[in-house]
């Protein structure tokens, strides 16, 4: 009798070990799926606030602003077609040069008494650049304020 009951508790400890090591891998795979949402939740949230569009005083001008890299375009609409156009003010990733990786919403824009020209600042560690937008491209530039 007490041999059966070993043989029977021998034979139940493998399964009880294997439901065990099925629990576990069903665990890990969705703890697994759940960081992959969280990522793709975070993500998708941050990509919502990636570009920003900002008014002039112009009122055919915005100018985008990228605001995870801090790039800027000057946009400019029309009900002429052929006077629509959207211009590079700054191609230039300037979240590169940072100890650490940038979130979109890091950069904004701020207008100035001038209308032409703005202030980019670097919410994540105060960096400002002057920025100017203009028709002519010898108007269109930006510059590091130290």
């Amino acid at each position: 009798m007490a041999l059966c009951t070993l043989i029977a508790f021998a034979q139940e400890r493998p399964n009880q070990q294997d439901r065990t090591a099925n629990l576990l891998e069903r665990v890990d795979s969705i703890l697994q799926m759940s960081n992959l949402w969280l990522q793709y939740i975070e993500t998708s949230q941050s990509l919502k606030q990636r570009y920003k569009l900002y008014e002039t005083e112009n009122l055919y001008t915005f100018l985008q602003l990228d605001t995870k890299t801090g790039k800027i375009e000057q946009v400019q609409w029309s009900l002429d077609k052929e006077k629509e156009f959207s211009v590079t003010i700054n191609d230039e990733d300037l979240s590169k040069f940072a100890s650490r990786y940038y979130e979109a919403g890091s950069f904004e824009l701020y207008p100035t008494k001038n209308m032409y020209q703005f202030i980019l600042l670097n919410k994540e560690d105060g960096r400002k650049w002057h920025v100017q937008w203009g028709i002519e491209s010898n108007k269109r530039w930006i510059r590091r304020i130290y």
